[in-house]
C-alpha cells in the first residue's frame, strides 16, 4: 500500500556546468523535455495527487511544455537556491486543500528513475517507522581524499558502507514541514535528507537502479537516451 503523496520537482537552477543557452531540464530527448521525462514515472501513481515545480522568475520555457495540460502539475516561482525553492513548494502544498500524507522530492534533471524503484520505496515507507526514505546505490569506485590545493592524494577512503544517494526522496508530511519551519536563514543542503538528518530524523535507504543518473554535462544526454531506450521508455 502507498499513502497519498504530493511531489516537488525543484527546477529553478540554471545548470552552469551544462553550458547551454537554456536550463538543462528543457533540453530535448525524443521530442520531450528532460523535465517531462523526469515527471512521467511520478504520474504513473494514482496516489500522486499533485506535482509542484518551482522555476526561476526569469524562466519562460516552462510555459510551452506539454505537461501544462495535466491538471496535477503546478508551477510556482522558485528561489535562489534549491533549499529555498523546495521550502516554497512545501509551503505551497501546506496552504493547499489537497489531503496528502507524504511529500516526495525529485530532481527535474533525473529522467531515468524507474517506477518500480519508486514503488518499492513508497510501499516500504508505508510499513516502516521512518521519517523519510531515499533511493541510492552502493559506491563501486575507489574513493580517495584529495588535498584541494595541490591535488596530492591524502588517503583512500573505505567505501564498504558508502552509498550514492539519488532522488526521489520521500518524507512524512508533518516532519518535513516542521524542519523547514525551523530552517535557519541562509543555511543550504544538497538534499532534503541531509536536512532531516541534522534534525535527527530517521531516514532509510533503499537500493535503486544505478542508471538513475542526474544530467550535469551536455554529453550526459546521449547516455540518458541510451538508458531510456534500454528501459523501453523511448524508441529508436
Amino acid at each position: 500500500m502507498i499513502n497519498p503523496f504530493v511531489a516537488i520537482l525543484p527546477s529553478a537552477g540554471v545548470g552552469k556546468r551544462f553550458k547551454s543557452d537554456k536550463p538543462k531540464q528543457y533540453s530535448l530527448i525524443d521530442n520531450k523535455t528532460i523535465m517531462e521525462l523526469s515527471l512521467e514515472p511520478l504520474l504513473d501513481f494514482s496516489e500522486c495527487l499533485g506535482i509542484c515545480i518551482p522555476v526561476a522568475p526569469e524562466d519562460n520555457y516552462w510555459k510551452s511544455i506539454k505537461a501544462l495540460e495535466n491538471p496535477k502539475i503546478n508551477f510556482i516561482e522558485g528561489g535562489k537556491s534549491r533549499t529555498i525553492s523546495v521550502q516554497r513548494a512545501v509551503n505551497y502544498w501546506k496552504r493547499s486543500s489537497v489531503d496528502y500524507q507524504n511529500i516526495l522530492i525529485h530532481d527535474s534533471a533525473r529522467p531515468c528513475v524507474r517506477s518500480s524503484d519508486i514503488r518499492l520505496m513508497l510501499e516500504n515507507f508505508f510499513n516502516d517507522d521512518y521519517d523519510g526514505a531515499v533511493l541510492g546505490s552502493l559506491v563501486s569506485d575507489t574513493l580517495k581524499e584529495i588535498n584541494p590545493e595541490n591535488l596530492d592524494v591524502i588517503r583512500t577512503v573505505d567505501r564498504k558502507d558508502l552509498w550514492k544517494i539519488f532522488t526521489p526522496q520521500v518524507f512524512e508530511k508533518e516532519i518535513i514541514e516542521t524542519v523547514f519551519g525551523k530552517l535557519e536563514e541562509g543555511k543550504e543542503f544538497t538534499d532534503e535528507s541531509g536536512m532531516l538528518e541534522e534534525s535527527l530524523g530517521k531516514i532509510k535507504a533503499h537500493l535503486g537502479a544505478a542508471d538513475n543518473i542526474k544530467i550535469t554535462h551536455p554529453e550526459d544526454l546521449n547516455l540518458v537516451k541510451s538508458i531510456l531506450i534500454a528501459q523501453g521508455r523511448i524508441f529508436l
